[in-house]
Parts: structure tokens; C-alpha cells; sequence
């Protein structure tokens, strides 16, 4: 039975929200805020509870024996400390209602605040933008990005500004570290020798970091990358005269902060890359912070030196704001001015590594059974599953067997970052490697064992732990009915939506259409907006934050779809926005169902295009999972965005036609009425199943 809020009966009795709060407290009903519901029947014993006060402070004869002096000398400030005064306990979103009002008009809040939440976190619980919130705590003298986690002192600072006191409540994180537990091995002193520096590189977007690693290496990667923006993690081993360093090349602090949440400890020195005409961003900002936190070692590289308008003293002055104080300001910092396009100080900086990999004296036990870490995972036509690994300890070979996670791997074959067939991984040194059952885990440690059965016991034991506490394993089927139940319950009171469409006008108009769904029971809370395809940002955003992801006119990539599915995410895509808005006005009636009317059966990547005889524009394809059917519907993705949908009219096999060509299979596709297809798109090849 629908359960109804404690501000609606304030509304209802026309009496204030806190003193319906309090009275319900005293009666020993479980609620919070304003927000919390109560049954039909505590509905009543608390309605006949307050009607009781009321008739007793009304009571005139209480009234007559009330002395007049005693009246007219009563103390205000005694009167502010009566019981009428309550303050309120919530972590929800604050409303009008659940404010409470001193006679002196100062609202007093006690809100519920995780230890080191973010700026961004803070902005849900006041209903304001984060910038917002990031442009309050730079007016209290504090420099934080939207993704920074604060102090408690910075967290109080803030709400004595929105005039509230934070009550902390410590912040309980399972990590994947707690439930597999790294293995540590000890040896004698007189076994270990010097290996490679892992470097990783971090530092604000477009602020020159591939552009370094891509002058360093002498390789192209940056020009082949959309928009000059990392598109992977890798490892690279780089030897010159200075001597050899590994680094790691990665798309900013994420990766590396996901690495270090599940306990990989990987890094041995941070290069903080800072342009030279930009100074310090927010994301400068966090990767100090990260590299704090991760208690390495740190050099700055100035880049873009060679540019009229770079001021490298005015940087490094901006830096000790955030104590990180260069050597030549009396700090501790290697400092180091360069150009990733000229190449005017590379070698100073490798110097300036080199020099500080000794300092740490970094070294390994070369003759040991071999361990290290996954750098990422991949799936690869023709080789299936790929680990980029870096070895920590030991030499790694053809042959060995290793498990990382509930991952198994017998070593095929060793690869390095161009292609080249390896033999062996010594410590220190990165290397792709084929052989595995599933895709390991970046972040996760990989250990040999003398043989395949005690590896793939390992990785079987790993699993089923991961079971026991993997709060992940919700289908989407499970998520809806459960948002459902607490809706009709009246227990969830905010809806909270990603919105991804093809172009930002569509962005703009889905925002204002959802937002005007919200109503006084249920919230619609927008939690990302954006132009674009659904990705796996998206989809880790989403289980972070409850949300549903919707999609107008975009379609979510292989790897969203399949991280959805395994995190019972409900990401829905339409065409029409009003079919669109007319779902979510479901779930908000909290009627909301799970659709099923198609699914995806296959992706197909096109690889080139040809002409061919009534057909017309062909596209020579890799069918890079499931499978293509003939007839079957398709959609035509181009960087994520629908911009044909259709069906299949030809599919062919080298010189024959064929009915379905299954994954890692190339073959030819016409589409139906459609000739614009070029290198690079996607193809969704869809099924219909029963709704």
C-alpha cells in the first residue's frame, strides 16, 4: 500500500514540516526527512497525536494561570533554545519543507555527508549545479575540481556557507583488493637486480602527454587518435642513452585511480605534464592530488616552451599552491622545461628519470617464478582475448601458465607494443599476451604457478569469491522491479537519468521535457547530459549513481552494452522523443517495464568500401561479434550516433551469397537504400524477440 510523506500531512494539517518530523520521532517511527512515508495506520496514530498537542496548548485555563510579568520578561535567546526548535537529520536532497526556521530566521540543517565527498556529490544533496558548488569553495580559498574528494574541514567550511552542519558517516568501500588479496613475495637481497622505471604520465587533457610519449617513442599515435585524445592504455619500454624506462600511456589520472583502487600499486614515478601557456586546470589539480595519494615520486614537465606566450616561472609560482615546489624555489620537485613538438628538453627529462629511478633504487628478482599486473584487457580479432601486462618479478615466457583475478592464461604467444614477437618478459617491462580464458581485470595481479591445474584452481577460487560480494550481479529485470516497488512504496522520491543524444539541441530539449515530469512525490534528476554515443563511462557513471541511461537517436558501443548487461543497467534507446518522454512518464507512475522488442545480434566493423554491380556502395566488413543475417534490420553508427536504419539487402562471402556470416568472419554488406557508408562506421545488425 502506497505510503504518504510526512510533508504531505504537514500540508494537509497547514503545521510546519519539522514539527510532523519530530512528533512522528517521538512516536518511534522510522524516519528521516520530510521525504520518509508512513503507513495508512501510523498515519493516523500520528495525525490524533498532534490534534492532542494542539487541544493541550490551547487549554485556556493553562492559558489564565500564566503569570503576565513573567510573559514580557522572557528571554528570546530563551525561547530559540525550546523544544519547538528541531533540527533536522537527512541525506537526501534538501527541500523547502524539510528546513527548519529559528525565530530568528537562520535556517539550521544537520545533514548527513560521506567522509570525502566530492563537490559533485555535494551538488545532489543541495540541488545546485557543481560548478556551483566548485565556484563557492574557490570564494572560501579552496582550489578543488568537480571530481575532488574534500577534507572534512573544506566539507564544513562549505555547508557553514549554506548555512548546515555536516554529520560525517564514514565512507565503507569493498574493494576488489579486499576480496583478492595481492601476494607478496620476499627475497634475499643478494638475488635482486636493477630493473626499468614504470613511468606513468598525467596531467590536464590537451596539455601535450601523448605528444610527449609519441616524440619519445618516435611513433605517430597522437595524428591516429581522434581529436589527438588517448584512446587506450598501453605500455611502452623505451631505451636510449640515458638508460631504459617503461612507460605507461593511459587516458589521464582514471585509469591510473581505478589501478590503485583495486590495489596496484604499479607506478613507480609521476610525470606531471603542465602547458606552459595554459598553468594549472582542474585536472593538473587532481593528478597532483592522485600522485599524493599514491606516494610516489613526482617530476613536472612544462610543455609547450617553444610557444610566444608560455611563461614556465609563472607555472612553477602556481605550483607551490599546491605544494609542489620546484628545486630551483627551494623544493624538492624535479622541474624540467621541454617541447613535445620541437623535442627541446626530451633529454633532460629522461636524465631527470633516470636519475630518480636511482635514487629509488628500484630492483627485482629476475629468476623467480614471474608476477606483475594487467594494464588492460582487450578482445582481438584473430587472437581473441589480449592482456597488456607489465612484469613486476620474475621473467615471464611462452608456455607459463598465470592466472589475474578469475582469469587463466597459458602463454601462446608474447607480443611487444609494435607487434614484435617476444620470448620473454623480464621486470620492469611491458608485453601484450594471447592464451586466455576470459579478459583479466586492469588492475588486477597476475601470478605464475608451476602448473595449469593450480592456475586454473586459482583463478576458480578468485571467482567464486567475487560472487560472494560482487554487487553487480543485478539483472536489469531485477533493478526495474526493484525501482518500481520502492516507488510505489513511496521509499525512492528522485529518478536519476543520463541523457546521450545525437545532437545538443535533442540534449537540451530531452532535459527540459524530463525535468518537467518531476512532481511533488517523485524528483527527476538529470545526472549527465551529453552529445555523443553511449559509452563505458557512461555505463560506470550509471552504476555509481542508479541511474537509467537513455539514448535519442545514439546507440551504446559493444563494450557499454556488455558492461551493461553484466551491471543490470537499463539503458534504453528511441527514435521518437516523445515515445521517449512517455517512458519515463511511466516511471515516474512507477509503471515502468522492461522493453524487449529487439535486441542486438551482431556488430560489424567496416573496414573499406567498393562498388559492386545492382547492389551499389558495399561495405567490406569484420564482423566483430555475434552474427549478420541476411534481411536482418541494421543501423549504420558513426561515432556512436545512428545515421541510417534500414536492412541487410546483400551479404556475400568473397564471390558467394550467403545467408549469415558468424563473428571474426569478414564478408560484404549492402544496405538497403543507402550509399554513404565509409571506413570506420559501425553496423548493428538487429533480432526481434518476444516482448
Amino acid at each position: 500500500m502506497a505510503k504518504k510523506r510526512i510533508h504531505q500531512i504537514a500540508k494537509e494539517l497547514d503545521i510546519a514540516s519539522a514539527d510532523v518530523l519530530h512528533k512522528a520521532k517521538e512516536l518511534g517511527f522510522e524516519v528521516k526527512t520530510a521525504s520518509s512515508g508512513l503507513t495508512p495506520e501510523d498515519e493516523e496514530l500520528l495525525v490524533l497525536a498532534i490534534n492532542e498537542d494542539s487541544i493541550t496548548s490551547e487549554d485556556p485555563q493553562e492559558e489564565n494561570n500564566t503569570d503576565p510579568q513573567e510573559e514580557n520578561n522572557t528571554d528570546p535567546l530563551e525561547e530559540n533554545n525550546t523544544d519547538s526548535k528541531e533540527e533536522i537529520i537527512t541525506d537526501q536532497p534538501l527541500k523547502e519543507d524539510d528546513l527548519v526556521t529559528e525565530d530568528n530566521d537562520v535556517e539550521v540543517n544537520i545533514i548527513e555527508v560521506t567522509e570525502g565527498s566530492t563537490p559533485e556529490d555535494i551538488s545532489l544533496i543541495f540541488e545546485i549545479d557543481a560548478t556551483t558548488v566548485v565556484g563557492d569553495l574557490m570564494s572560501l580559498g579552496i582550489m578543488q575540481s568537480i571530481t575532488s574528494n574534500l577534507q572534512n574541514e573544506e566539507i564544513e567550511k562549505l555547508f557553514e556557507k549554506y548555512n548546515a552542519i555536516p554529520e560525517f558517516i564514514e565512507k565503507i568501500e569493498v574493494k576488489r583488493s579486499d576480496i583478492i588479496q595481492s601476494e607478496d613475495f620476499e627475497d634475499d637481497e643478494s638475488s635482486l637486480k636493477s630493473r626499468p622505471a614504470i613511468i606513468t604520465v598525467m596531467g590536464h587533457v590537451d596539455h601535450g602527454k601523448t605528444s610527449l610519449l609519441d616524440y619519445i617513442r618516435k611513433e605517430k599515435v597522437a595524428s591516429g587518435e581522434a581529436g589527438g585524445i588517448t584512446q587506450h592504455v598501453g605500455a611502452y619500454n623505451v631505451t636510449n642513452d640515458s638508460g631504459s624506462v617503461t612507460f605507461i600511456d593511459t587516458p589521464g589520472h582514471e585509469a591510473f585511480t581505478q589501478m590503485r583502487a583495486r590495489g596496484a600499486d604499479v607506478t613507480d614515478i609521476v610525470v606531471l605534464v603542465v602547458a606552459a601557456d595554459d598553468g594549472i586546470m582542474p585536472q593538473t589539480i587532481e593528478a597532483i592530488n592522485h600522485t599524493k595519494a599514491a606516494d610516489v615520486p613526482m617530476i613536472v614537465a612544462i610543455n609547450k616552451c617553444d610557444l610566444p606566450d608560455a611563461n614556465p616561472a609563472l607555472v612553477k609560482a602556481d605550483l607551490t599552491k599546491y605544494e609542489v615546489v620546484s628545486e630551483d624555489l627551494g623544493g624538492d620537485v624535479p622541474v624540467v622545461q621541454i617541447s613535445a613538438i620541437t623535442g627541446d628538453g626530451i633529454d633532460d627529462l629522461l636524465e631527470t628519470l633516470n636519475l630518480v629511478a636511482e635514487i629509488e633504487e628500484l630492483k627485482s628478482n629476475y629468476d623467480s617464478e614471474p608476477s606483475g599486473f594487467i594494464i588492460e584487457s582487450r578482445m582481438e580479432v584473430g587472437k581473441g582475448n589480449v592482456a597488456t601486462i607489465i612484469v613486476k618479478r620474475g621473467t615471464l615466457k611462452s608456455g607459463d601458465f598465470i592466472y589475474a583475478g578469475s582469469a587463466f592464461c597459458r602463454v601462446k604467444s608474447i607480443f611487444d607494443h609494435n607487434g614484435k614477437t617476444l620470448k620473454l618478459v623480464t621486470p620492469g617491462s611491458p608485453a601484450d599476451i594471447i592464451g586466455w580464458d576470459d579478459s583479466p581485470i586492469a588492475g588486477d595481479q597476475f601470478v605464475a604457478t608451476k602448473n595449469q591445474k593450480l592456475a586454473k584452481s586459482k583463478a576458480e577460487e578468485n571467482k567464486n569469491k567475487l560472487k560472494e560480494f560482487d554487487d553487480t550481479s543485478y539483472t536489469v529485470e531485477s533493478r526495474v522491479s526493484e525501482m518500481m516497488q520502492l516507488l510505489q512504496e513511496g521509499e525512492l522520491n528522485t529518478i536519476n537519468i543520463i541523457v546521450k543524444a545525437d545532437t545538443n539541441g535533442s540534449v537540451e530539449a530531452i532535459k527540459d521535457s524530463l525535468l518537467k515530469l518531476s512532481d511533488g512525490d517523485v524528483n527527476i534528476q538529470i545526472v549527465h547530459a551529453a552529445v555523443g554515443g553511449i559509452v563505458l563511462s557512461d555505463v560506470d557513471l550509471a552504476g555509481a549513481t542508479g541511474s537509467l541511461i537513455v539514448g535519442f537517436n545514439v546507440r551504446p558501443d559493444s563494450q557499454a552494452r556488455n558492461m551493461g548487461q553484466s551491471k543490470g543497467i537499463d539503458i534504453r534507446t528511441y527514435n521518437i522523443i516523445y515515445e521517449l518522454i512517455d517512458d519515463i512518464s511511466e516511471a515516474v507512475r512507477g509503471q515502468l517495464t522492461v522493453k524487449t522488442e529487439e535486441t542486438v545480434i551482431g556488430m560489424v566493423n567496416v573496414q573499406t568500401t567498393f562498388r559492386a554491380p545492382k547492389v551499389g556502395v558495399v561495405a567490406g566488413s569484420v564482423v566483430a561479434e555475434g552474427k549478420v543475417d541476411l534481411d536482418a534490420k541494421a543501423r549504420l553508427l558513426r561515432d556512436g550516433v545512428v545515421i541510417y536504419e534500414g536492412s541487410i539487402v546483400s551479404l556475400r562471402r568473397f564471390k558467394d551469397n550467403v545467408e549469415t556470416v558468424n563473428e571474426g568472419l569478414e564478408c560484404g554488406i549492402g544496405l538497403s537504400d543507402y550509399k554513404d557508408i565509409k571506413q570506420g562506421d559501425v553496423i548493428e545488425v538487429l533480432g526481434e524477440v518476444e516482448v
